[in-house]
């Protein structure tokens, strides 16, 4: 089922990826901004997605956080985007990276979709994959001792214990036997049983266990196997091109 899953979100990808045809998405007031994957198209040499300006904050954010930087966007659109009703945004090779990323991850909705398990980082330290002589199986985020966890998605505790070299950890088990897994932890604030929704504190950031310093390993796996856990994460800025990139040999 998770294999047909799969496959159907890579073909739909593709096909969304490499669409000819100018459609817009809205830009409109909210707490953040995400950009559409179905509506990316190449115009002037560029990849990015033709956006309906009804916000300009909204914009600027855009901007930031997907685009190349402002000099392509008024390259493309004139000095005075700002005033146009549609703004070409041409992504950055990050965000185009990350897309590609995204081919082969399950496709979901906005309740089964995944957050970042800290709020605010500027990093990510390791990723999946090998590293050193081992095989990595999530991605480390560098945070303060103390910085709060939340859960990536809906689910229920299945563990809250010291476990050895991971520390204080937490499981959670969510749909379609895929559970998450958050390690070193400083103190844990739920236990065994506990139904967790999206976003809700369950532990703070630590050192325990096997650890090098203040961070959180974190985690997905389908049953007991290993996957990408930036499959499933959205767009952050803050993860470099190449940490985007698979690499698992």
């Amino acid at each position: 089922m998770v294999k047909f899953i799969y496959l159907i979100a890579a073909v739909m990808m593709s096909a969304m990826l490499y669409a000819g045809d100018i459609v817009t998405a809205d830009i409109v007031a909210a707490d953040t901004v995400t950009a559409d994957i179905e509506k990316v198209v190449e115009y002037k040499s560029f990849k990015g997605e033709w956006i309906t300006n009804t916000d300009a904050d909204k914009l600027e954010q855009f901007i930031k956080t997907y685009g190349t930087g402002y000099k392509d966007v008024v390259a493309l659109n004139g000095r005075n985007y700002r005033k146009e009703k549609s703004v070409f945004i041409p992504f950055s090779d990050v965000y185009l990276e990350y897309l590609k990323s995204k081919e082969s991850a399950p496709a979901g909705d906005s309740e089964n979709d995944f957050i970042w398990p800290i709020e605010s980082f500027d990093r990510i330290t390791s990723t999946f994959g090998r590293r050193w002589s081992a095989f990595h199986e999530g991605i480390d985020i560098p945070a303060g001792r103390g910085v709060p966890i939340y859960a990536a998605c809906n689910g229920r505790v299945a563990t809250a214990r010291f476990m050895d070299n991971f520390g204080n950890t937490v499981w959670i088990e969510h749909r379609d036997n895929l559970y998450t897994r958050y390690c070193h932890a400083s103190q844990l604030v739920v236990k065994e049983g506990d139904i967790v929704k999206k976003g809700q504190l369950i532990a703070y950031v630590g050192s325990t266990g096997n650890s090098t310093g203040n961070h959180l390993h974190f985690e997905v796996r389908y049953n007991d196997f290993p996957l990408n856990p930036l499959d499933f994460l959205p767009f952050n800025p803050n993860v470099k091109k190449a940490q985007y990139i698979k690499k698992i040999d």
